[in-house]
Parts: C-alpha cells; sequence; structure tokens
C-alpha cells in the first residue's frame, strides 16, 4: 500500500502546541520584524509529539557565497517520510524572506540562487551558490507530516528529455489540489535546478518541474542535459482551506505585483505556496516551469517570491518570461509548525 505522509495542513498534538507558545520572533528598529528565529536562545527547534521528535527548524542562520552548511535534524525515519521547506533572507539587498533563485540560476557566467540536497534519515544540506545575492540567511525545516490521504507516485526513474504523466485520478478541481515534486540522483534526496537550470558552455538544461496540472494527472519534464534527476517522486493531494487564495492574476512580463493578504501574522509562522498557470493550448497549464527564476538566450524567465511579510508578499515576473501570464498565492497560518512545504517556487 502507498504511504503518504506529505499533504494536509492540520494541528497535532498538545505538545507541539506548547512549543509554538514559546516562540519568540525578535524584531529590529522601526518595528520591522527580524527573521531570526529565537526559541529560548537556541538556533534551532525540535518539537516532539508524545515523546517522538517530529519537527525540526534550523532558525535562520548565515551562510556565506559558494557555503554548504549541513544541518543534524535527527529524525531519525527515512527520508521520504519527511516534508521539507527553504527560505532565504537578503540582509541588504531589498528581497526580505524570498526564493529568488531557488534551486539556482546561472547567468553570465555567475550562479545564484541556493538549494537543500543529501536529505536523510538525521541529516540535510543547504548550498548557496558563489555569487549569490538573495540568500544572506537561510532557514531549512524538516518535519514528519500527519498521514493524510492522496497519491504517490513512490520513486520512478525518468530519462533525460523525458515527460511522464502521473495520473492521480483524484477528480478534485485543480485549483484545490497540491502538488509536492522530489529529485533523487548524484546528490541524494535533493531540490537542485527545480525547475530548470541552464548552465556552462555550452549550454545544458539541467533539473526538472512539474507542469499540466489537471484533476486526473500532473506531468514532470526532465531537461534534455540532466545529470542529477534520475528518479522522481510525487505527491498530490486537495489543499485543507487557505486563509488567503489571490485567486489567479494578471501579471506582465517584469512587472512585480503585491498581494495584500491581511493576515497579520508573523511571516515566519505563513505557510505560501504559489504558482503559475499558461492557458496557451498545448502549454504548461499551471505548473512550476522556471522555477526561482532562468536565464537563457531568451534573457531572464520565471517568476519568485520576495518580501513575504505581516500583510503582504510579492511575486516577481522575470522581464523575458513567456510562461507565466498569471500567478496565484495562497497562504495559511502556521499555528503549529508541521505543513506540508509548497514551493512557489515558482517562487
Amino acid at each position: 500500500m502507498k504511504r503518504n505522509r506529505a499533504f494536509i495542513w492540520v494541528l497535532v498534538g498538545a505538545g507541539l502546541a506548547l512549543v509554538v507558545l514559546l516562540l519568540a520572533v525578535s524584531s529590529v528598529a522601526a518595528g520591522h520584524p527580524s527573521p531570526r528565529l529565537v526559541v529560548h536562545d537556541s538556533p534551532g527547534l525540535l518539537a516532539e509529539t508524545a515523546g517522538a521528535p517530529t519537527f525540526y527548524s534550523s532558525g535562520w542562520e548565515p551562510i556565506n557565497q559558494g557555503q554548504t552548511l549541513t544541518f543534524s535534524h535527527n529524525l531519525g525515519l527515512p527520508p521520504e517520510e519527511y516534508a521539507v521547506e527553504l527560505w532565504f533572507w537578503d540582509a541588504d539587498g531589498g528581497r526580505g524572506i524570498n526564493r529568488y533563485g531557488y534551486g539556482g540560476v546561472e547567468a553570465d557566467d555567475k550562479l545564484y540562487g541556493a538549494y537543500w540536497q543529501n536529505l536523510t534519515a538525521n541529516t540535510i544540506e543547504v548550498y548557496r551558490q558563489p555569487d549569490d545575492t538573495a540568500a544572506d540567511q537561510i532557514r531549512i525545516n524538516v518535519w514528519v507530516p500527519p498521514a493524510a490521504p492522496g497519491y504517490d507516485s513512490l520513486w520512478k526513474d525518468i530519462s533525460k528529455d523525458q515527460t511522464l504523466t502521473f495520473n492521480h485520478n483524484l477528480g478534485i478541481t485543480a485549483t484545490e489540489l497540491t502538488v509536492v515534486l522530489w529529485f533523487s540522483g548524484t546528490r541524494g534526496i535533493h531540490h537542485y535546478a527545480y525547475g530548470g537550470l541552464v548552465i556552462g558552455t555550452p549550454p545544458e538544461l539541467q533539473g526538472a518541474y512539474w507542469r499540466n496540472l489537471t484533476n486526473t494527472s500532473v506531468q514532470v519534464t526532465r531537461q534534455r542535459d540532466d545529470t542529477y534527476v534520475e528518479q522522481v517522486r510525487v505527491f498530490v493531494a486537495q489543499a485543507a482551506t487557505p486563509d488567503y487564495d489571490s485567486g489567479w492574476q494578471d501579471i506582465a512580463p517584469g512587472a512585480e505585483l503585491t498581494y495584500t493578504h491581511r493576515l497579520n501574522w508573523d511571516p515566519n509562522m505563513l505557510l505560501v505556496r504559489g504558482e503559475c498557470y499558461d492557458p496557451t493550448p498545448g502549454g504548461l497549464g499551471i505548473h512550476q516551469k522556471y522555477a526561482g527564476g532562468y536565464h537563457d538566450s531568451n534573457g531572464w524567465q520565471g517568476t519568485h517570491l520576495q518580501n513575504l511579510a505581516y500583510r503582504t508578499v510579492r511575486v516577481v515576473r522575470q522581464a523575458n518570461d513567456s510562461v507565466c501570464p498569471q500567478s496565484r498565492v495562497i497562504i495559511t497560518k502556521r499555528r503549529i509548525q508541521t505543513y506540508l512545504p509548497l514551493v512557489l517556487r515558482n517562487s
């Protein structure tokens, strides 16, 4: 029987509720929130339910350009049991809490962004690219979600330049579904080149992404030169009712669209999901191609999230993008940190 732990947003356990009450978020001048998560002066958080660790957060940790940080979450289960979420903090470039360059971006021989890799039973790595400017600090969360109904493809082999169709057959309107895509290969379980990445000379197309989500299926495409995504795993399930749903909004190439969610909630405790919609006949449909940003001979493409705050969040569409004419942001207030990590990794 397929086992799926990764999909439902629920509250679990009085023990976790107590931990959340102990969270304190410091503030900086002029009343602006600092991203630093403080738990009894500890840089990390390990929550327990019924005596067993179920949630780990690194808190906001500085990371240098070209540096790999290894985090010991010590949850002790098979990594397929986990959920993972990674955010960036831009301390001096104006992006705030963001996912610019999630998975990696190359432009003019410079490497931007960050990603996670080598998820194991007890550890996970985060790498920041050598020229990155938007991930001065990172926060990685790893946890064991409660079991929930949905679709789990398990690990499936995928060839270079191949598109696989996964028939989840849930029969639920696509806008009410959530999708999580993981990679496996020489970087272990990872999100390197999530959404796609063009790198090197001559250019190589690395990575993979999901697209064409419908009420019965979703597709995953591996780029033609990829060397790191030997297997993919897809989770699909019905999402809980969010606290904020922007609906599909038009966004022009090169535009920045600010969504005013008005939740007035600590941004460290917001679960943010975002997607793109390409209505072109035969196009990508609901998708996460060019997630976090992408650069090739056609210029800058893709979208990303940035400036996540108490009442607003911003979506940025790159100047030459052709596949994200509409974007949608869905936000759930975290009352207990045991939620599915969704990447608007097209942000």
